[in-house]
């Protein structure tokens, strides 16, 4: 019996040992399990945020507005809520933004131009997405129409013939900037964020603007401010006013040499295209900034009187008195010496740099001129437009305006001619008659660069005229 009885009680032991494992076996197992369930969860979660991160990144997106920028017909600074475009390129802040990169990396600068050459550049903007955008979007562009029918109406308008040529060389771009004082205790600060966006926002509003140069007091510096709300503030720039022989206030900035351990190499006086004005040279890529970066100097430039900010009517005669007035602010007011100075003057700026040579021939010229995409005439380059090509040797019309061809031959400076060969709205053919003229028994002229794949807009991009321009200035 007792054996039957252990017997029993052992197979009952085995049952009890199958069934269920020991007490500190349940609680490991246990333990692990909640530990696998953990991992799974985490992992699940952490993928459902991920993705929720994208989705939330990816609605923003769609509600985010882009800064266009690139050459200088097109480099206006528009804002649009759309998605990127195939044919612009995306870049970082630091593309945009005046870093110091230039002034130790020149391959990396090159290659930055380089990149921009062919395509726009696109920045995006972090202002808060407004509730009616659509109606925002729509005054915006009636706007910009709106602008295009007043300066039709004004080239139309009763003019005579030779007005009306004059006239339609200029095409003042929407004004997009403005000077202002600091307050004592305004900070400047980058944009990154919707929230930084919104302080920029209403510190703008609080700032006093002058959207007119003739609020300027003569002689004092201001900051240059850039009208979109989140646009940060071009913090190397340094506004002025001057008063012109014409009567007109142009606006007229200042860039200091960045490297403040040594002196400017020279002074650079910059003319721009019609297309343009200051704020698309500040903000665009390259920028004037980078030109006093990449050539160690200081660089002066100005507003045409009837662009941006500047006072009076965009004409021939107020073009040349403005590069007048700013060319002697350089050498009188701040006694910077003519030996020092190099010109620099871009398509229609090109007339204007040709002019102020021409007056000041009498007196110690500048050390040099950069002459880029320079027409021979207006009437030239609409003739090059409807197809004629034999009229550029051509005796010149009494009604023909900015006729740089008949006064290249007095100046008796070294000068560079810099031309894009797939130039199509001022072809080569422009340059190289400039060329043949500008040769003098006084000064030889300086071996021309004819650029490869350039064009009128985007010479600016090409490493070529960088470096020809450093080698032009050091000889």
């Amino acid at each position: 019996m007792t054996n039957s009885k252990k017997d029993q009680n052992k197979e009952k032991s085995d049952k009890n040992s199958n069934r269920s494992p020991p007490r500190n076996e349940r609680i490991q197992k246990k333990v692990e399990k909640e530990e696998m369930t953990l991992d799974v969860t985490q992992e699940m979660s952490e993928k459902s945020s991920q993705k929720f991160q994208i989705d939330k990144e990816k609605g923003s997106e769609q509600h985010q507005n882009k800064i266009i920028l690139s050459g200088y017909s097109t480099r206006r600074v528009r804002y649009k809520k759309s998605e990127p475009d195939e044919k612009s390129v995306n870049i970082d802040a630091d593309l945009v933004r005046n870093n110091d990169k230039t002034l130790r990396d020149e391959d990396w600068f090159l290659e930055k131009i380089e990149k921009c050459k062919s395509k726009k550049l696109q920045r995006t903007c972090v202002c808060p997405f407004p509730p009616c955008y659509r109606i925002v979007d729509a005054i915006d562009g009636l706007k910009g129409k709106w602008q295009r029918v007043k300066r039709v109406s004004f080239l139309c308008c009763c003019p005579p013939f030779c007005c009306l040529i004059q006239r339609s060389a200029f095409w003042p771009p929407r004004r997009e900037y403005y000077f202002f004082k600091p307050p004592p205790n305004d900070i400047s600060f980058q944009v990154n964020e919707e929230s930084e966006a919104i302080l920029m926002r209403d510190r703008k509003k609080k700032l006093k603007k002058l959207k007119r140069a003739k609020a300027c007091i003569p002689g004092e510096m201001y900051r240059f401010g850039l009208s979109h709300p989140c646009a940060e503030d071009v913090k190397h720039a340094k506004g002025f006013a001057l008063k012109t022989a014409n009567g007109n206030t142009i606006a007229c900035i200042h860039i200091p040499c960045p490297d403040v351990s040594s002196s400017p190499r020279f002074t650079l006086l910059y003319s721009h295209p019609n297309g343009s004005d200051l704020s698309d040279h500040l903000v665009g890529v390259p920028s004037l900034i980078d030109l006093a970066r990449f050539y160690r100097c200081e660089v002066y430039s100005y507003d045409y009187s009837g662009y941006g900010i500047s006072g009076g009517i965009a004409s021939e005669h107020n073009l040349y008195a403005d590069i007048r007035a700013i060319y002697q602010y350089i050498t009188m007011e701040k006694h910077v010496d003519p030996s020092r100075i190099v010109l620099l003057g871009f398509s229609i700026g090109s007339a204007a740099t040709v002019e102020l040579l021409k007056e000041e021939k009498d007196r110690k010229p500048p050390a040099g001129v950069i002459l880029q995409a320079p027409p021979t005439s207006l009437l030239r380059v609409f003739g090059n437009m409807i197809g004629r090509k034999k009229h550029l040797e051509k005796p010149t019309c009494c009604l023909d305006r900015f006729v740089t061809i008949d006064k290249i031959h007095e100046v008796t400076i070294p000068i560079l001619v810099i031309h894009g060969k797939d130039d199509k709205t001022v072809p080569i053919e422009h340059g190289e008659l400039i060329c043949q003229r500008a040769v003098t028994k006084v000064f030889p002229l300086v071996t021309p660069e004819w650029v490869p794949d350039a064009a009128h807009d985007n010479i600016e991009n090409c490493r070529v005229v960088w470096k020809r321009i450093r080698k032009f200035i050091r000889e």
